[in-house]
C-alpha cells in the first residue's frame, strides 16, 4: 500500500495501519523524483544527499494528489480516517491508469465506480474488488438507455460522437470503433442514495461534464469535493461556465490543471 520512505527507514506500515491514520500522509512511490534529478543535472549542481521520491499518482495530471491534500486537511480537522472516505467516480474507465480515485483506494477509501463500457468490467472488478461497480451511462436526466460510442482509445468513449471525433487521429488511436446500447441513469438518481455521504465526486464524461454538474440537486446532494473536465479544447469557454456555475452553488475553485477543475464546498 504505502511505499516505505527512505528518509525514515524505521517507518513501515501495514495496510491496516495506513487505513487507521487520521488524515493519512502523502504516499510516496518507490521512484526518485526525476524532475529534481534532471534539473540538477542540467544546471550541473551537486544533488542533495537525501533522496527525494515522487508522490504516488495515478490520475491524468496529478489531480489525485491535489484532492488527497484537500481531503487530508478535512480528515485531520474532523478526526476521521481514510477508511471513512467515500467517493463516486463517474466515467471510471481503467481502474488504475488515469484513475482519479485509485490513490484513495490504496489509502483505504471506498466508493462507487460508474463505467458503462462492458469491456472494462473485468479489469475494474479485478483491481477494485471492494468498490461498487455501476455499469450505466450517467445523464443529466433519467433515461432507460443510451448509445455509447466506443473509442479506439477507451478513454475517449462518449455518448457524444462529435466529442470523440474532435480528437482526430490522436496519434493513431483516435476515432470510433463501434457503438452499443447501454443502460442509463440520471445523475440525481445515482447520487441520491448517498446524499451527504460523498466526500469526493469525480466526473469525466467526455463533453457532458457541464450538464451533469448543473443537473445535481445541491439541496440534497452536497459532495465535499467535486472534480470535472471542461473539455476546453472543443467547448471553448466551458471552464469559465463551470466555475461560475459552481460558485453560485457554494463551491470555490480549489485547484485547476490543464485537464480538470477541482471545487471545494464552502458550507
Amino acid at each position: 500500500m504505502m511505499s516505505k520512505s527512505r528518509r525514515d527507514k524505521s517507518v513501515v506500515m501495514a495496510p491496516s495501519q495506513e487505513r487507521s491514520l487520521i488524515g493519512g500522509r502523502t504516499m510516496l512511490s518507490q521512484f526518485e523524483n526525476q524532475s529534481i534529478n534532471q534539473e540538477v543535472t542540467r544546471l550541473n549542481l551537486p544533488n542533495s544527499r537525501i533522496k527525494n521520491f515522487a508522490p504516488a499518482s495515478y490520475a491524468q495530471a496529478g489531480e489525485d494528489v491535489i484532492v488527497e491534500g484537500i481531503l487530508a486537511a478535512k480528515l485531520c480537522k474532523s478526526q476521521r480516517s481514510w477508511s471513512s472516505v467515500f467517493y463516486v467516480e463517474i466515467g471510471a474507465n481503467h481502474p488504475i491508469s488515469t484513475s482519479s480515485t485509485y490513490l484513495m483506494y490504496q489509502k483505504g477509501a471506498r466508493g462507487v465506480l460508474v463505467e458503462p463500457n462492458p469491456e472494462l468490467e473485468a479489469l475494474i472488478r479485478t483491481a477494485r474488488p471492494e468498490d461498487v461497480l455501476v455499469q450505466s451511462l450517467v445523464l443529466s436526466a433519467p433515461q432507460a438507455s443510451a448509445t455509447l460510442f466506443i473509442g479506439n482509445a477507451h478513454e475517449l468513449s462518449s455518448v457524444d460522437k462529435a466529442h470523440i471525433e474532435s480528437f482526430g487521429d490522436f496519434d493513431g488511436i483516435g476515432g470510433i470503433r463501434e457503438h452499443i446500447e447501454v443502460s442509463a441513469i440520471g445523475i440525481n438518481e445515482l447520487l441520491t442514495p448517498y446524499a451527504n455521504k460523498v466526500d469526493f465526486l469525480s466526473i469525466d464524461c467526455e463533453g457532458l461534464d457541464h450538464d451533469l454538474v448543473k443537473a445535481i440537486d445541491y439541496e440534497r446532494i452536497r459532495p465535499a469535493v467535486i472534480q470535472c473536465e471542461p473539455s476546453e479544447h472543443r467547448l471553448k469557454g466551458n471552464r469559465a461556465r463551470i466555475i461560475n456555475l459552481m460558485e453560485c452553488r457554494s463551491y470555490r475553485l480549489a485547484a485547476m490543471t490543464d485537464i480538470n477543475v477541482i471545487f471545494e464546498r464552502l458550507t
